[in-house]
């Protein structure tokens, strides 16, 4: 039992093998692509939580500095407003000053004023931004003075430049990387399509041996794998010629065999039973003549038994008239084909009285060679006898054409059709096989709006063209 392939199945065998490794390529490339961001993710995050907490451990020391200057300067109520000028603009960290009770008294920005986290927002990806970032860290200093908590700087840990630096150079990486990609791959597909032109080239090959057509042979391509495989193609191209060759070489002896045979009983027929009927028939002759002297009721058995025998004489010439026409027509070869051929359809005309033929004749030689002649007399013997045994045809017309090069014959009928699962007879097989060692071709086929056309056309070969010639000047 067949089973349907898979819908993957029918579409991969529906892709080309260039695209297939272009599709392989891509796949790679894009594993390949997200193996590196999740390395870059890794290697990202250990950078950021590196540096994130050496810039709090700078800062601490910075901030405290800070605050002792600032304390150092006057201990009043303006010293929280007075920090923002001893701090200066840190990386990776946030300040932010609170007063006793938990206020925001300022939050120190950078020299040109913009907020690092807002501008990093704006250019980051959120997703990047959200693989990227590491846990939050804060630290409290508080600002005392005489013993007075007036309130703290809040150090905490900010990502944001760090994954800005990490996203530029992804970006930078990955856009190198596509260009790149892209240039491989336009290369890998001029690359891929001249590598593999071979395997189109043997399809091609392949469409001409399903063909036929075995002396086709194939260049040899540069590639060493492909050339063996072209090198064994051009071996078997040349072996299934030499064995065609010697099929159609056996073949035609093989009819030429049966033709000989035939051509021997035909003339055996024709020269020894066809005297020994004529004898037969004499001699009853002879014996009525004979009888007519003796007494009447004796004379008159005599006559009877005489005119039985003479009666299956007649039956026995006429079967050995039909079977010499069947085997082996005497007059091919020595009458003109057109003459034979019309013979044949008279023939067929007083066997079946109630048909009607119509025989069209043009451009035929007398002769173009025993073999070409008794193809055309049995291929018109054989499709008549068909569609009169098997199509019950009423209306046959037969057309046989001569050309320069070939014979062209077309038998039609208006019978019942034939059916091409059916298997063929004896008769078909030997018609094929005789047009095949000629080395022609033959068609059967429906004929609207019932019926069955058969053409044939058997080429001439140049030494019979010149002969037919040669018979026309003649004539």
């Amino acid at each position: 039992m067949a089973f349907a392939p898979e819908p993957a199945a029918r579409f991969r065998h529906h892709r080309s093998l260039r695209w297939q490794v272009m599709a392989a390529v891509i796949a790679i490339n894009l594993c390949a692509a997200l193996i590196a961001l999740v390395v870059v993710v890794a290697n990202a995050r250990r950078a950021t939580q590196a540096e994130m907490l050496s810039s709090l451990a700078v800062t601490e020391r910075l901030v405290q500095d800070s605050i002792e200057r600032a304390v150092a300067q006057g201990a009043d109520a303006d010293t929280l407003a007075r920090l923002p000028q001893h701090l200066g603009t840190f990386r990776h960290v946030r300040l932010r000053i609170e007063s006793a009770d938990g206020r925001v008294v300022d939050v120190p920005a950078n020299p040109d004023g913009h907020d690092p986290v807002a501008d990093d927002r704006d250019e980051v990806p959120g997703w990047f931004a959200a693989l990227v970032t590491v846990a939050h860290t804060e630290r409290a200093f508080p600002v005392v003075v005489d013993g007075r908590t007036l309130g703290q700087i809040v150090v905490a840990g900010e990502a944001s430049d760090e994954i800005e630096e990490v996203w530029e150079d992804m970006s930078a990486l990955a856009l190198l990387a596509l260009g790149v990609n892209l240039a491989i791959l336009c290369a890998l597909y001029v690359v891929l399509g001249r590598l593999l032109m071979p395997l189109r080239t043997l399809s091609a090959g392949l469409s001409e041996l399903e063909a036929g057509r075995f002396e086709h042979r194939l260049p040899m391509p540069n590639v060493r794998e492909f050339a063996v495989i072209i090198d064994r193609f051009n071996a078997l191209g040349a072996a299934l010629k030499l064995a065609r060759d010697d099929n159609l070489r056996l073949n035609e002896r093989l009819i030429r065999v049966q033709d000989d045979e035939r051509r021997e009983i035909a003339s055996e027929l024709h020269d020894e039973l066809g005297p020994c009927v004529f004898g037969l028939r004499a001699n009853l002759e002879s014996l009525g003549r004979i009888s007519a002297q003796a007494e009447p009721a004796l004379a008159r058995r005599i006559g009877e038994r005489s005119a039985t025998m003479v009666e299956i004489v007649d039956r026995i010439q006429g079967l050995n008239r039909r079977l010499l026409r069947r085997i082996r027509p005497m007059a091919l070869g020595h009458v003109p084909l057109a003459a034979v051929i019309a013979d044949l359809v008279a023939d067929f005309e007083n066997h079946a009285p109630d048909r009607l033929f119509r025989l069209t004749l043009e451009g035929l030689a007398e002769r173009y060679g025993d073999c070409i002649d008794l193809t055309v007399y049995r291929c018109i013997q054989e499709t008549v006898t068909n569609a009169l045994r098997h199509g019950g045809a009423r209306n046959i017309a037969i057309e046989a054409r001569g050309g320069d090069t070939e014979i062209v014959l077309v038998i039609l009928d208006d019978g019942s059709g034939f059916d091409p699962n059916a298997a063929r007879g004896f008769g078909l097989i030997g018609i094929e096989e005789r047009i095949s060692v000629l080395g022609g071709a033959w068609r059967i086929q429906p004929s609207p709006p019932r019926g069955t056309r058969v053409s044939i056309t058997i080429p001439i070969s140049a030494g019979e063209t010149g002969a037919r010639t040669q018979e026309r000047a003649s004539a």
